[in-house]
């Protein structure tokens, strides 16, 4: 497992800004750890993720969120043996917000409730700094073919 440390993701970020940009380098969100089983990311509190009000976005929490779960997907084909996984596309995101914070960063824990061939649902958990958690996602994925452009 890399070393998630600040230069690998600038080089990370840099990668998708090249080619055009991306919502994960525009939020700045990082990498915490990644598993088979387990995506861990979190987000910084910043402008691009903030509301009028000072506290994070709900849509960026279910954006956090569903990043993780896409990840989650990926890592399971690629230890699995799939060389090139099919993209995970969002049919249906369900989001339970509890609780906000104006402080500090987010961090999404994302796992699989049911990983089929068709068919796969992730439960994200997104906590602050404190560990309270923020927000309940579950999102629900079909694997797409990756077209060339």
């Amino acid at each position: 497992m890399p070393d998630y440390d600040d230069a690998w993701h600038e080089e990370w970020w840099g990668r998708m800004e090249e080619g055009g940009g991306n919502i994960i380098a525009a939020m700045r969100m990082r990498m915490v750890s990644e598993a088979p089983d387990c995506v861990v990311m979190s987000m910084p509190l910043g402008p691009g993720v903030r509301q009028g009000t000072g506290v994070f976005a709900a849509g960026a929490l279910m954006q956090l969120a569903d990043v993780g779960a896409t990840s989650l997907y990926f890592n399971a084909l690629r230890a699995d043996g799939v060389e090139q996984p099919p993209f995970p596309l969002s049919i249906q995101i369900s989001v339970n917000l509890l609780r906000n914070t104006n402080t500090g960063s987010v961090r999404s824990e994302s796992r699989f409730l049911h990983r089929g061939r068709t068919l796969v649902v992730v439960e994200s958990k997104v906590t602050d700094d404190n560990a309270k958690l923020l927000c309940e996602v579950t999102s629900t994925h079909v694997p797409s073919p990756v077209r060339s452009p």
